[in-house]
């Protein structure tokens, strides 16, 4: 990372934070400026630093990113029409990052569940925030969170009270327009489940048109005791896009909390997911998905932290990766002194459909505790020759066999997603980009 691409948005920041000094609450104040000084003290991260060993992030500063406002361009309402979900309930859009209320729907919601844009909810309940934003998702987490922390302003909050049932999904839409190769999005979710609660969220992110574009998206989760929280992310932008997205969440006791996360877009993307057991008896659940060609660029990066006795974490991320593509997975479980009875198993496959395809796997445990079920592994390879033989040999040609092996690779993750119009979507873009099948790669 150049240090005039780390300049640029240095000083995107201090503009941003001088324009929105007046009015806003000293603590937000407080969050932006240290957004900026720990940006500033980091700088973007190289590979040199472990967490980042297999990913380049210095084509970020290739382009000038900026926050842009002009949201009314053609193709926008066709893609909000196409990737909404049916059968959900408050849904709210954003373009480039801001929220657009009039593509979004705001009814719907059961008595106990609020959902507003973070704009609104700090111009209504700004102070009420204060104990929550920054709290989970700390800027000096990364420099991506700390650039987010810097330009916050934007994004939602969901509030779910204790005891209410959520029936229907939640969906937040996130659409790049990508045709002025400027646009940067910086959205900040925030969502709070209230003791016995429930919740369902969709995070949709996509391209309203192709081209490029850059997406630095936080998400903070705090879940009370007894929560039941799912989490559906689906990274589908434009492949000359870049994303970034952080999901950090701090669990109560007896909550349960499921990741399903498919990644398709993106010239270069990462996803992470950080989980932390602050009582003891949660459940986590981390599944994700990873499908690459060209020379897409996906990484993938979970820290499960047991901190807290009695909890238990299951996790099972693949990539398919065609092409050049790279696929980087890191996974780390920490099992912390005083975290006596965890059980936790992690599994990473890989699968690559070409000769210069690549995987990166990197399986982590590390257990400071005696009385634990700790397992991990972590595969890369090719399509079963065997499996293709067998298929052949009833007459199916090599390249339906090779779809039908692939299809059922990723079908395993595919298949796990718990809201089937989801799982309907995903089955309909995976059939457009995984080869050997009609629609090909169009």
């Amino acid at each position: 990372m150049t240090e005039a691409g780390l300049q640029h948005y240095l000083d995107l920041a201090e503009r941003f934070q001088a324009e929105r000094a007046a009015g806003t609450p000293a603590w937000l104040r407080a969050l932006r400026q240290e957004g900026i000084a720990q940006l500033a003290r980091q700088g973007f991260p190289s590979s040199k630093l472990e967490d980042w060993k297999y990913t380049n992030v210095a084509p970020i500063a290739g382009h000038a990113f900026t926050l842009v406002r002009t949201v009314h361009e053609a193709g926008v309402e066709a893609a909000v029409a196409r990737l909404s979900l049916p059968g959900t309930g408050p849904r709210l859009v954003f373009v480039d990052g801001w929220f657009v209320r009039e593509l979004s729907r705001l009814d719907g919601a059961p008595e106990g569940l609020t959902v507003r844009s973070l704009r609104e909810a700090l111009t209504k309940d700004g102070e009420g925030l204060e104990a929550v934003v920054g709290q989970r998702a700390r800027a000096e987490a990364s420099a991506f969170t700390a650039l987010n922390a810097a330009l916050l302003e934007e994004g939602a909050v969901v509030r779910v009270a204790p005891g209410t049932v959520c029936a229907e999904p939640v969906q937040l839409l996130f659409l790049a327009r990508g045709d002025n190769h400027v646009a940067m999005a910086s959205p900040r979710v925030v969502v709070q489940a209230g003791e016995n609660s429930e919740l369902t969220l969709v995070e949709t992110y996509a391209g309203a048109a192709p081209g490029v574009s850059f997406t630095n998206a936080v998400t903070e989760v705090v879940l009370g005791e007894g929560a039941r929280f799912t989490h559906l992310k689906l990274q589908a932008e434009a492949e000359t896009a870049f994303h970034i997205g952080a999901l950090h969440v701090a669990q109560g006791r007896d909550s349960r909390f499921a990741s399903h996360v498919v990644a398709l877009g993106g010239a270069l993307a990462r996803n992470e997911v950080h989980a932390l057991f602050t009582a003891q008896g949660g459940e986590a659940t981390l599944n994700g998905l990873y499908v690459g060609h060209g020379t897409q660029h996906l990484d993938h990066w979970t820290n499960l932290d047991h901190a807290q006795p009695r909890c238990t974490s299951r996790e099972l991320y693949k990539g398919v990766l065609d092409d050049k593509a790279r696929g980087t997975f890191h996974g780390k479980v920490m099992v912390r002194p005083d975290a006596q009875q965890t059980d936790s198993r992690q599994s990473n496959r890989n699968l690559l459909l070409s000769e210069a395809a690549m995987a990166d796997a990197r399986p982590q445990l590390e257990i400071l505790a005696d009385d634990v079920k700790c397992a991990h592994g972590a595969t890369v390879g090719r399509l079963d020759e065997q499996a293709l033989f067998y298929l052949r040999a009833r007459g199916i040609p090599r390249a339906e066999a090779e779809s039908l092996l692939t299809h059922a690779f990723a079908k395993e993750v595919v298949g796990a997603v718990p809201l089937a119009t989801l799982r309907d979507q995903v089955e309909e873009l995976l059939a457009r980009k995984l080869p050997g099948t009609k629609e090909g790669r169009a």
